[in-house]
């Protein structure tokens, strides 16, 4: 199991970010939010937002090393290729490892389901 995040699964391109803004499906969690929308790739993407109303550059990027940490770590979940945004909100910094974990996870699974069904 590779638990590496390559380049390639990184969303970073404006374009790919317009589309998912467009006609990307939403989940809304206590932590963060999510825009989703299925790939034609072979593997998932992810890319990390957090705002400056969110905390300082240290803050914000401690944010992005936990989310980026857990889609590594679970992308294997993914039933389909997915490419997905994810929207730090203010009340993760006071969210424990533990719980930013198992809500990560409750809306992955959430996700999947939705996009699994007809």
């Amino acid at each position: 199991m590779n638990e590496s995040l390559g380049t390639q699964e990184r969303i970073r391109k404006q374009k790919d970010f317009l589309h998912l803004y467009k006609k990307g499906k939403r989940y809304k969690g206590d932590y963060f939010n999510l825009i989703y929308l299925s790939s034609n790739l072979s593997f998932s993407r992810m890319a990390v937002i957090v705002s400056k109303k969110v905390g300082n550059a240290v803050k914000r990027n401690k944010i992005k090393r936990w989310m980026r940490s857990l889609f590594r770590r679970n992308k294997m979940l993914f039933e389909n290729p997915l490419d997905i945004i994810i929207i730090a909100k203010k009340e993760i910094l006071e969210a424990p490892w533990l719980t930013l974990q198992e809500d990560y996870l409750a809306a992955i699974k959430s996700i999947c389901k939705r996009n699994t069904s007809p």
